[in-house]
């Protein structure tokens, strides 16, 4: 079981950041280990995730960061992955929920038969922020923070009937979808948690502004007449640390402490339009990502 100590001035955070091979995730791990923390980096590919985590040590000097390695595309890897963060960390104080992906025109499905985009970015931080809950409950003061995207109010109204659009799939719709359903997962999450009279666990979105990551690598691969329109944007895109600078704020400021249930993007409050927020729709995405991950949430309260 690994172990930590704390300052007493500045308590010593044990946080994990999923996506943190590259990226925002990585310019997030970047920051949090310049000040101090445990930092857990999660990554797909064990070889980029380890050249990571000895970058952040070389440039930081914190020799208290770890690499763990999931495909978080699938909810068997998600379950493993928590299993082994349970068994291998006395606590955890914050969770960032990184990873994401973006795909092409043509609809694909995990080897588990979900929508790939809907799989990473909605599923997986459900199932690992319920695996992850009680330990985060056990710390004297948890935060959950997920990395969404303004992407939400561009896919339009939302198909609940075909929540995994194998009728409607475009990649502009799964994208936005998904990052719309994510944040509503974390208002369900924060509602919950107060309604349980706990006070200790803040849950919060966030969002990066467009910034230079795979995503769009991984984008173009697959539908190369993006290249345009990425091109006409490029003015307006800023590097992956100025994109993490709000999952930063949001996982180790004193400044939010006990900030709740927010939507956060450029170091600030977002205001959100009324018409993307829907109770129903709320409940309807969480009921259905439950019954998705039921297999792996038995012995986690619902």
């Amino acid at each position: 079981m690994h172990r930590e100590s704390s300052n007493a001035t500045h308590p010593k955070k044990t946080i994990l950041i999923t996506g943190a091979s590259s990226g925002i995730g990585k310019q997030t791990a970047l920051a949090l280990a310049a000040q101090g923390h445990t930092i857990i980096m999660h990554g797909r590919n064990p070889r980029k995730t380890q050249e990571a985590r000895d970058w952040i040590i070389e440039r930081t000097g914190n020799r208290d960061v770890h690499a763990h390695v999931a495909d978080l595309s699938l909810m068997s890897e998600v379950a493993r992955f928590a299993a082994d963060i349970n068994a291998t960390y006395d606590r955890l104080d914050v969770l960032v929920n990184n990873a994401g992906g973006q795909f092409g025109s043509t609809r694909e499905v995990t080897a588990e038969g979900h929508e790939k985009t809907f799989a990473i970015n909605t599923l997986a931080p459900f199932l690992l922020t319920n695996l992850l809950l009680p330990k985060l409950r056990r710390s004297p003061s948890a935060r959950i923070v997920t990395v969404a995207s303004e992407s939400y109010r561009q896919a339009g109204r939302p198909i609940l009937a075909d929540i995994e659009l194998e009728r409607h799939y475009s990649m502009a719709r799964a994208y936005g979808f998904s990052k719309l359903y994510v944040w509503w997962l974390m208002r369900q999450f924060d509602a919950r948690l107060k309604a349980d009279g706990v006070r200790n666990v803040t849950v919060n979105t966030v969002e990066p502004g467009s910034a230079a990551t795979a995503l769009q690598r991984e984008s173009l691969r697959k539908s190369p007449w993006m290249l345009p329109l990425i091109i006409l944007w490029l003015p307006f895109i800023r590097t992956a640390r100025h994109g993490a600078r709000t999952s930063v704020l949001m996982a180790s400021s004193p400044a939010v402490e006990g900030v709740s249930g927010e939507f956060w993007g450029n170091m600030r409050r977002k205001r959100i339009d009324a018409k993307w927020i829907s109770p129903d729709g709320e409940r309807r995405i969480w009921d259905y990502c439950a019954q998705v991950c039921a297999p792996y949430l038995t012995d986690v309260a619902q």
